[in-house]
């Protein structure tokens, strides 16, 4: 069975990240997520790839190629306007017009090979027009929601339904099996909720495969933090740590918990790592940090002195002056910490609600509340942060930026700026 990854999307509420790299080559844990994806379903034994690139192609087609060197097959067809997922499927028609049926996945979905072969696996055995992974979510509005009935059979299929609305809790993973007549309806409908209902409406089963265990889908920011956090799991707990021969780790350095340790990694007195953690590539920790759990640290990045990093996905070549804070944050290339960066994860004390501080994100059309009791910064390739900078929660600082020393930043910050603060000083005799 060939199989669809849907890759072309611009990752709008991803940016800045998102502005020079396209959402799949986003790097957790050492790898492009779409690389994560291609591995997961080689695994299940799918290894015929048909991959739509838009957003920034060149980059996904210069890391994979043929798929050669991930032991798979590869080939690309281009959206070439961002129109939806519908379009995206229809552009792949000539690649995949011809075959009985073909699975569909997207590049920015985390999940347990097994949730793939157990749509397979319903799919081979029911024989129907389609088959859907769905899983229970907390919050319906924010998903695709299926109706299905006893037999577990899909009646209805609602986008993104409005709070108290929803027909269940079952959302679609982004995991589908369908036969070639799909792009027939696709053609007539523009959209695939639309689609799926007329194979419905024509009395064509379409069965739903239920996953009930962990999966992350890409949407927001924080979510490549559970992404990052579902990745370490998986690749660590109860399996132990990797820690590469020619790493160079200090008998005054703590290692606690599962971490895999790259190639080249420096590792200086009086550090501690806590697991489950990751360390890329010739990074460098320095005297006295403090890595805690959920971390990835990317190729050729540096951490000073006193530095602690909690949570956080940081991105490569970014370098981390002395004595600062980075907690549940992404931090993106080539990133520059001077010195005592604090980068907040929580509300301060005058900000808190009686009860349940929140943290609001905006977006280009919508505010947010992050789902998350703790959440730090989004911050751009190369921005450069000078001395004794602090970072409010929830606040995204653009790509090429400057933020000058001693600013306080409490709103987004766009890509290309400089952000300075006025000092005023007031002399008086001393009585």
């Amino acid at each position: 069975m060939k199989t669809l990854i849907l890759a072309a999307g611009e990752g709008k509420r991803l940016r800045p990240l998102t502005e020079t790299c396209p959402k799949p080559m986003l790097h957790i844990a050492g790898k492009p997520t779409l690389q994560h994806v291609i591995e997961n379903l080689k695994s299940t034994g799918l290894n015929d790839f048909v991959i739509v690139v838009g957003f920034l192609k060149e980059q996904i087609m210069d890391y994979f190629g043929t798929g050669f060197d991930f032991g798979v097959k590869i080939k690309y067809v281009e959206q070439r306007k961002p129109e939806g997922p519908e379009d995206a499927i229809l552009s792949a028609e000539s690649e995949l017009g011809n075959e009985s049926e073909f699975l569909i996945a997207h590049a920015d979905t985390f999940s347990d090979p097994t949730m793939i072969k157990r749509t397979i696996e319903t799919h081979q055995k029911l024989n129907p027009e389609a088959t859907i992974s769905v899983t229970l979510v907390d919050n319906p509005s924010l998903y695709g929601i299926v109706a299905i009935d006893e037999e577990a059979r899909i009646q209805q299929i609602i986008e993104k339904p409005k709070p108290g609305f929803a027909p269940s809790n079952f959302a679609v993973t982004g995991i589908y099996i369908f036969k070639s007549e799909i792009f027939d309806h696709l053609s007539k409908t523009k959209h695939l909720d639309d689609a799926i209902q007329a194979i419905i409406t024509k009395k064509g089963n379409i069965y739903s495969s239920v996953w009930e265990k962990e999966w992350v889908e890409i949407r927001y920011p924080w979510d490549i933090l559970k992404a990052n956090e579902f990745v370490l799991k998986r690749k660590l707990e109860g399996k132990g740590s990797f820690i590469s021969e020619s790493a160079e780790i200090s008998d005054e350095s703590r290692i606690k918990g599962p971490v895999e340790i790259s190639k080249n990694v420096i590792i200086k007195a009086g550090a501690e790592i806590v697991g489950p953690c990751f360390i890329d590539e010739n990074a460098y920790i320095g005297t006295n940090s403090l890595v805690r759990g959920h971390t990835s640290i990317g190729k050729n990045s540096i951490l000073g002195y006193g530095t602690e990093i909690k949570n956080s996905v940081i991105f490569p070549g970014t370098k981390v002056g002395r004595l600062s804070f980075i907690g549940d944050s992404i931090i993106g290339n080539d990133v520059r910490f001077r010195s005592s960066i604090q980068v907040s994860n929580f509300p301060s004390v005058e900000k808190l609600e009686p009860e349940d501080p929140k943290i609001k994100m905006n977006f280009e059309n919508e505010s947010i509340i992050v789902p998350l009791r703790k959440f730090g910064a989004i911050i751009g390739d190369k921005t450069v942060l000078e001395n004794n900078v602090s970072i409010a929660p929830g606040k995204k600082i653009g790509r090429n930026s400057i933020i000058m020393p001693g600013c306080i930043i409490e709103s987004d910050v766009a890509s290309e700026t400089i952000v300075s603060v006025k000092q005023s000083l007031e002399y008086k005799k001393l009585k």
